[in-house]
């Protein structure tokens, strides 16, 4: 099904990024990372993926004493690692989900150096396994975009030239609301105990921030916005898990990278579902792809592509299967064939999807 939409820039729009460090990002990132290794491992001993998704990590917020300079753990985060797989017999599935777990935070936030690993990772229901080898095991939705328009690029360029900043932890969150034709930035960045001696180096590491920012883009920016005269995001690891906030696979980036409120969107986790047979990831994946082919069409402003599976159901034969177009002129008969031709291709090549998504190739948050 195909909808035509004349296209009107949007008068005002709201656009979000939370960063590596951020801990929703942080359970988004373990749930994946484990998902990959469980998907290789599973590959080296049964020549195949079998049942998992591990896509319920909950991060609880440690907590620590911080002051200039240094600071010391009084309680470490703990990360609970949930949901359901099939034991792998080259390792012990409680140990593996630890490393792959301490791999990811330790690579993540590289001044964390304490921290709890909790696996209550348990064996799935004969019900959900048997349909791996059946079709969909759940009935979810898939959305995608095409293409990021000038803010929401700018959004995800940033996080990386706000990390390079001397000082700046990776725990960032950044809002972007553009009115018109003007831009506000409310950025909100951890910083590291161990790089500011004063308050006065403090506000200069934020003020290092705002500059870095104003050197790409003309907006009003406000750097962590909340400090009071004592009260300050000063941390001692450059991630609020280790006192200020918890986290929890699905509450942060959509499949874009971004949280596009004016867009569709899915509020499915994408991470640590399996690759083979969790529509809940693979149709987000597909309808993304698609999306972004069909918007390089000529005529087509933007395109919006919904994807609804049924449980049980092949993948490639969606409950629905729906594009909507946004252009000046509708697109001719032949275009509109060419449009869903493209769909059909992207649900026809799911199972080399899966390829990828072991490699860790494909972004989920």
């Amino acid at each position: 099904m195909i909808e035509f939409l004349r296209y009107r820039p949007l008068l005002f729009e709201v656009v979000e990024r939370k960063g590596l460090g951020h801990p929703d990002t942080l359970a988004d990132g373990v749930s994946e990372a484990i998902s990959v290794e469980l998907s290789r491992f599973y590959m080296e001993e049964f020549g195949e993926i079998l049942h998992h998704n591990v896509d319920k990590v909950l991060i609880t917020a440690g907590e620590t004493e911080v002051s200039f300079g240094g600071g010391q753990v009084v309680e470490p985060p703990t990360l609970i690692v949930g949901g359901r797989a099939t034991a792998p017999e080259g390792e012990d599935l409680d140990a593996l989900i630890a490393r792959v777990a301490s791999s990811h935070l330790e690579r993540s936030v590289k001044n964390l150096e304490e921290y709890r690993v909790d696996s209550r990772v348990r064996e799935g229901s004969p019900e959900l396994v048997s349909l791996m080898k059946r079709g969909a095991n759940d009935t979810s939705i898939g959305v995608g975009f095409a293409p990021l328009n000038p803010t929401e690029e700018l959004v995800l360029d940033l996080e990386e030239r706000i990390r390079g900043v001397r000082g700046a932890g990776e725990d960032t969150k950044v809002m972007a609301v553009r009115i018109g034709e003007r831009l506000n930035l409310v950025v909100a960045v951890a910083i590291v105990s161990r790089f500011v001696s004063s308050m006065e180096d403090y506000r200069e590491v934020k003020e290092k921030i705002r500059e870095t920012i104003l050197e790409v883009v003309d907006a009003d920016v406000a750097v962590n916005a909340a400090d009071g005269e004592e009260n300050i995001f000063l941390t001692l690891t450059g991630s609020s898990i280790e006192m200020g906030d918890d986290g929890a696979t699905g509450r942060g980036n959509r499949g874009s990278g971004l949280i596009t409120p004016m867009r569709p969107m899915s509020i499915e986790a994408i991470a640590g579902k399996n690759p083979v047979n969790h529509v809940g990831k693979i149709y987000n994946v597909v309808a993304s792809r698609a999306a972004r082919e069909i918007a390089e069409i000529e005529g087509v402003e933007e395109a919006y592509v919904t994807l609804v599976s049924r449980i049980g159901a092949p993948l490639t034969e969606p409950l629905l299967r729906a594009v909507e177009i946004r252009g000046e002129v509708r697109p001719e008969e032949n275009e509109e064939k060419r449009i869903e031709a493209v769909v059909d291709r992207h649900l026809e090549g799911i199972k080399d999807l899966v390829e990828e998504f072991v490699a860790g190739r494909l972004r989920v948050c």
